[in-house]
């Protein structure tokens, strides 16, 4: 009966494992994402949920308005909320020792449950993996999450610690999207202005098509995996944001300590590199759009006094660059603001970096931090805008699977070239400045709690 009881834990603790939090001691995204383990048989059904109390602190700009960085997303009205945020079921198995499948449904309060302004429960996950019928390639088919830079691949949560992406990574690489077949009228200096209700939400990440990866132990303490993805760019389940096909691709290396003993507690050191490439529409046109990126990885102990984690990823991006309205449409927003303005072309640039780590005081206490930067078109000097974010966090672990957690996170936004949006006290000069230096800080407190 012990021993039921311990495969049973494992199988929890494993799937949870590629899906939540316990993502600061596993690095072969590919495998965790995609092979399910013997003891989860032909199925089984798991969840979580993750209660969120937020705060943000603001000074309205100077045209009395709160800047929508500082309001609650994905909705917007208002800068303090508990909610849900993440609801999460899962569905994981394998039909034989040969083919894996992953189904899994977001339910949470969130970007990915909201689209053209309307909040439904949706699938997330759905997909099946062929192992060992192509010698050095598992095949997978279905919705996938393209290959890509560590905040991207991790296990939702999308890192150890915080319950927000970095902002080169909630941008960047997390977009909303866009209805295609629309006429977006004449660009603004180089951008095209999307309302509402043209507006998809995002796709976490997630693009249907198809991958081949797989994983080698070159050397007993060495592992190299890849993966490679031909997609459908866009939100997936919604044909009106199809957009052309995506190729993404990652490569990675790790140095197993321990012989790489566990496959998600494991202790390593990994490097990595990425690329993603599509050709997105807009206004008839069809663009270049790059991202691009590498990093490191460094894990070493878990739930034990000094057990320590380090992530340090730069990430490039050219076309396509996505920029959120500075406030939410509404009555006395001057001037009119849209949801979101695009810039498209290969001459348009976004890169930015972060970095990482935390370190555990006893079994259960976890300290942490993050630092990460973001410069938004660099190329055109006014509209160009840089975001630095400094978090603190702590966590206690009740146990692998359930955690409470208290962040706070200092923002700041700059303006490089504020001339160039106009002479110093002019109304557009204030309100630009103003609005930047109104951005508050945000504190968190939420739980991981399985079921």
């Amino acid at each position: 009966m012990k021993k039921k009881t311990n495969a049973l834990r494992l199988a929890t603790l494993a799937l949870l494992g590629s899906c939540i939090c316990q993502t600061a001691h596993a690095t072969n995204w590919f495998e965790i994402q995609n092979v399910a383990l013997p003891d989860w048989g032909k199925g089984t059904l798991l969840g979580f949920i993750q209660p969120t109390y937020t705060n943000f602190d603001y000074t309205a700009a100077s045209n009395h308005h709160i800047p929508r960085a500082d309001l609650i997303g994905p909705t917007a009205d208002g800068n303090t909320n508990v909610a849900i945020q993440r609801a999460r079921l899962f569905l994981r198995g394998s039909l034989n020792p040969d083919i894996s499948y992953y189904l899994s449904t977001e339910a949470g309060q969130n970007g990915y449950t909201y689209s053209f302004g309307n909040y439904a429960p949706r699938i997330m996950d759905a997909n099946a993996t062929f192992s060992h019928y192509i010698p050095g390639a598992r095949i997978v088919v279905g919705t996938i999450r393209a290959p890509g830079p560590e905040g991207a691949m991790e296990g939702f949560m999308s890192f150890n610690f915080i319950d927000q992406f970095p902002t080169v990574i909630g941008q960047l690489m997390q977009p909303t999207f866009y209805t295609k077949n629309v006429n977006y009228g004449k660009p603004v200096n180089g951008g095209y202005s999307v309302t509402e209700n043209n507006m998809s939400g995002n796709n976490g990440f997630r693009y249907p098509g198809i991958e081949a990866t797989d994983w080698f132990r070159v050397r007993p303490h060495v592992e190299v995996a890849y993966g490679a993805m031909l997609g459908d760019y866009g939100r997936q389940f919604e044909t009106g944001v199809s957009n052309g096909p995506i190729v993404a691709a990652r490569l990675q290396a790790s140095y197993l300590f321990d012989n790489g003993k566990g496959r998600f507690f494991r202790n390593d050191l990994t490097g990595f590199i990425w690329y993603q490439q599509a050709r997105p529409e807009l206004n008839g046109i069809s663009n270049k759009m790059v991202r691009d990126g590498f990093g490191a990885t460094y894990r070493r102990g878990y739930m034990v006094a000094g057990g320590t984690s380090v992530k340090a990823e730069f990430i490039n991006g050219t076309g396509n660059i996505d920029s959120p309205a500075a406030f939410s449409t509404g009555p006395g927003v001057l001037p009119p603001q849209y949801d979101s303005t695009v810039y498209p072309g290969s001459n348009n640039r976004a890169w930015g970096y972060d970095i990482s780590g935390g370190v555990f005081v006893n079994h259960n206490v976890e300290l942490l931090a993050r630092y990460d930067y973001y410069d938004r078109l660099p190329n055109l000097a006014p509209v160009e805008r840089a975001f630095a974010e400094t978090s603190l966090g702590a966590a206690y672990h009740i146990n692998p699977l359930t955690k409470i957690e208290i962040d706070y996170i200092y923002r700041n936004v700059y303006i490089p070239n504020p001339t160039a949006i106009g002479k110093p006290g002019s109304p557009a000069y204030n309100l630009a400045t103003s609005t930047v230096d109104g951005i508050g800080n945000e504190f968190n407190i939420y739980a991981m709690l399985a079921f």
